[in-house]
């Protein structure tokens, strides 16, 4: 059975019914905090790892202790852990706004975003509104230097004039998406296998998450292996991930009625409940009614 997400454990929460955090998980946060201070970074992850399961009733609290996670697992060389600890404060902040209103003190969150770029492709930020920013760092031009901050009020300084010389011919350079190698289309062959065998096991899906998202992210422009990676990430809840893989790969069209269906889950749990009725209304149509279709057609239209 899947571990389910973050996502269905705060949606169990009555709005205006958080309680307090127990004293013990408050404990557990201080020596985990403690042990990374100390450089035990394996004690921190384990010890924090703990101390968040304690505070899901208490977004802001959990977001802070979230970040403290992922920054022990940044120095544990604990890369899964360190992008799964990052989609989970994802689902926080587009769920309650709890990572930048009055979550973590800026301290930690600058300690934070400034290992996002290393550890999460930027393909997968551009799609994660509340760190697209951290895509777009500041990089100098070829040959130039990194821009430097004007203080406040301070005028744009008049540009130099050009030295007298022979204008430089016009380098005109097409941008066409590289194509799939071959070896990545059988990567993405044996992700259709694994999704497509009855009762694969949650490991290997995260493995198969894992291999396929790895090619979407080389290859933003294929809408094929943007499907196919928010496939893979719906089959495990990772309901934010599996939003942005399907808002980069586009719609899938009504001939694809499952697919649309995956999207529209994704989008409503992951708080875009617009699109998810659009989503939902296209596939029903050309879907097979289930249980299961028919109770998220009932949350998503209100039915």
């Amino acid at each position: 059975m899947n571990k389910p997400s973050l996502v269905l454990f705060v949606l169990l929460l009555a709005p205006g019914a958080a309680a307090a955090v127990d004293p013990f998980y408050e404990g557990l946060l201080r020596d985990g905090t403690y042990a990374y201070d100390r450089r035990d970074y394996a004690t921190a992850v384990e010890t924090l790892r703990l101390a968040c399961f304690g505070m899901l009733e208490e977004p802001k609290r959990l977001a802070d202790c979230l970040v403290r996670l992922a920054l022990a697992q940044d120095r544990a060389q604990d890369e899964e852990g360190f992008r799964e600890t990052f989609r989970r404060v994802v689902e926080v902040e587009e769920r309650f706004g709890a990572y930048r209103q009055e979550g973590p003190p800026a301290d930690l969150r600058a300690a934070f975003e400034a290992r996002i770029p290393a550890r999460i492709p930027a393909a997968t930020l551009e799609g994660t509104p509340a760190f697209r920013r951290l895509a777009r760092s500041e990089k100098p031009a070829a040959g130039g230097r990194p821009r430097q901050e004007r203080p406040a009020g301070q005028a744009e300084p008049a540009p130099a004039p050009p030295a007298a010389q022979a204008p430089a011919p016009v380098q005109v350079q097409s941008a066409q998406p590289q194509p799939l190698t071959e070896a990545e289309r059988q990567t993405m062959e044996k992700v259709r296998k694994t999704l497509g065998t009855p009762g694969a096991g949650n490991r290997d899906l995260k493995a198969a998450f894992q291999r396929v998202r790895e090619v979407a992210d080389a290859h933003p422009d294929s809408a094929e292996a943007q499907h196919l990676a928010a496939e893979a990430a719906y089959r495990l809840s990772r309901w934010g991930d599996a939003a942005a893989y399907f808002r980069r790969g586009g719609d899938p069209g009504e001939d694809k009625p499952e697919l649309l269906f995956y999207m529209a889950v994704s989008l409503f749990e992951s708080g875009d409940a617009a699109g998810a009725a659009t989503a939902i209304r296209r596939s029903l149509p050309n879907l097979r009614k289930t249980e299961y279709v028919e109770s998220y057609e009932k949350k998503i239209l209100g039915q």
